[in-house]
């Protein structure tokens, strides 16, 4: 069977997804991965074949218009993303339209590279269109692979007038495809109602050479902080000043794993128990850490429950106020605005053994879902 997975760019839609492709693969059949951006490079480092569908300059251009200039972009983002959280628990319109031009750019390409492959199934990440467009153009099912802890019965058919640019230009009726939708997470952490297939969600974050303090026993408590890969590059990492400054008053050790190309100097001289660090996997570094803070990203938000890792959510924009809800709502965690950080709130995150406790239960729950590999039988089966 040929697999078509299509995907939105950005490590965190590509990540989750590879963990289904390598199970389809192990179980012989072929997958080849439509993208762009970030996501190209990503994908063939993961050992999988990829088509870029897009130039990155088209992909950056839509999200730079959409947070705007430079200056004061931290703040717009956060405003839009306190916006996006008020809708209650279903996908805010500007994620929908934003996403709805990311899909436009890459039709094209996507479109004929699937005349080319004949895939047999469509597997697209929760906002990428162009996996919907040539499903239904080739008339084979498509798959939305979830993400992040939403669910949404109606979401395919408010994402559909979005794409209707693709659609149109390539004369397909704008109709959604026949459908399944995967989720990775238990139904009862899940905000809103939607079926699916539950699947477990098992972390991908690349590979990365572990360093040797990494595998040893940490001296005291171990606190990851992390932005994601999105944040840093977009709004810089100024929201982390307060965090750190406090830092130094808390008996723990502080791994800053902002990635290569963060640039550290706003950050002034870090406390001596922080400790910055390159591209580090995030499963295997969660594996040794009390605790986590972070921007609420899906993917990060994900990887943390799997681990059972207590978290301090600091959200910057997009969907990250609706992570950071979903974690202080389930126990699993807190949430603050990055000013309002002190000695205080970090320590109690790493004391609050209820969280501690819940975080745990949480992970033991995730992981009793079936894995990847017993979702192949369903999805032959689908393709028929």
């Amino acid at each position: 069977m040929r697999v078509l997975f299509t995907v939105s760019p950005g490590l965190g839609h590509l990540f989750p997804t590879i963990s289904l492709a390598w199970a389809l693969r192990a179980a012989g059949h072929e997958v080849l991965v439509a993208t762009a951006a970030d996501g190209v490079a990503a994908a063939i480092r993961a050992g999988l074949a990829a088509v870029a569908t897009a130039p990155a300059t088209a992909i950056d251009a839509i999200f730079v218009g959409t947070v705007g200039e430079p200056a004061g972009r931290a703040h717009r983002m956060r405003e839009r993303g306190r916006q996006i959280a008020r809708a209650g628990g279903r996908t805010h319109d500007l994620l929908l339209r934003t996403f709805g031009q990311v899909s436009a750019a890459m039709a094209d390409r996507t479109v004929r590279l699937a005349r080319w492959w004949r895939p047999e199934l469509v597997v697209h990440s929760r906002l990428d269109g162009t996996g919907l467009l040539v499903a239904r153009m080739l008339d084979v099912p498509a798959v939305e692979h979830g993400f992040n802890l939403l669910r949404e019965d109606d979401f395919a058919a408010r994402f559909l007038p979005y794409l209707a640019e693709g659609f149109e230009r390539h004369r397909v009726p704008l109709e959604l495809p026949r459908r399944a939708v995967i989720h990775v997470a238990p139904p009862e952490l899940m905000s809103g109602t939607g079926t699916g297939w539950s699947m477990r969600y098992v972390p991908y974050n690349a590979g990365g050479l572990l360093p040797d303090w990494l595998w040893e026993p940490p001296a005291r408590p171990r606190v990851l902080v992390t932005l994601g890969t999105v944040v840093p590059r977009l709004a810089g990492v100024g929201g982390l000043t307060g965090l750190l400054a406090s830092a130094a008053r808390v008996d723990a050790e502080f791994v800053l794993a902002l990635g290569e190309d963060a640039d550290l100097a706003s950050l002034g001289r870090l406390p001596a128990n922080v400790r910055p660090v390159g591209w580090t996997p995030l499963h295997p570094l969660l594996a040794s850490c009390a605790a986590v803070v972070h921007h609420g990203g899906s993917g990060t938000t994900m990887t943390a429950l799997s681990a059972g890792v207590p978290q301090l959510v600091l959200p910057h924009g997009a969907d990250q106020f609706v992570n950071a809800d979903l974690v202080a709502r389930h126990g699993v965690g807190r949430q603050s605005e990055p000013e309002e950080v002190d000695s205080e709130l970090l320590s109690a995150v790493l004391r609050d053994r209820a969280v501690r406790g819940a975080a745990q239960a949480t992970a033991r729950r995730m992981g009793e879902l079936p894995a990847p590999v017993d979702l192949v039988g369903r999805l032959v089966a689908l393709a028929g």
